[in-house]
């Protein structure tokens, strides 16, 4: 390259960066979600819900996730941010055991005694494998912009 042309084509190279972060795409608005998880009818306690949406520039950064209460009551907190709701379209959804508290998670006899007593407490179980699975799972929801409230039935 020409000496004369170092200088011009490193300010062209140095406005394209910054150029380039105004031209990404702002992310879809998100808007509260809660709902309620029933399976086989009754409510569906201590159960962890993730709304995965169907977004082409996107990745997990949009998802969004809760756990139920002793209900099967959830509200939904998205990823990105860590703001409470969902992204606006349509959500794949996924109902898992939600995680376990450190004090659980040893291998150890005395964190192996708390999981089983925790776990043997928890009331309509177990979920069914393929609510776990996001290639198996029939769950979908539209999130609508004016927000959702979500009954999600799963059957054994």
């Amino acid at each position: 390259m020409h000496r004369a042309l170092v200088p011009f084509a490193g300010t062209i190279c140095l406005l394209g960066l910054i150029a380039l972060p105004g031209c990404k795409k702002a992310p879809p608005p998100l808007v509260e979600v809660e709902g309620i998880v029933l399976l086989n009818g009754s409510p569906l306690a201590q159960a962890q819900v993730e709304f995965l949406p169907d977004l082409e520039d996107y990745g997990a950064q949009m998802n969004s996730s809760g756990v139920t209460d002793d209900q099967g009551h959830f509200t939904l907190t998205c990823v990105l941010k860590n703001e409470p709701g969902a992204v606006v379209g349509k959500h794949r959804v996924l109902v898992t055991e939600a995680p376990l508290t450190p004090e659980m998670r040893g291998s150890d006899p005395d964190s192996q005694g708390r999981y089983a007593k925790y776990f043997a407490g928890l009331k309509n179980r177990p979920i069914p494998e393929k609510y776990g699975t996001a290639g198996r799972t029939d769950l979908f929801v539209d999130v609508t912009p004016d927000g959702k409230k979500v009954e999600l039935k799963l059957t054994r």
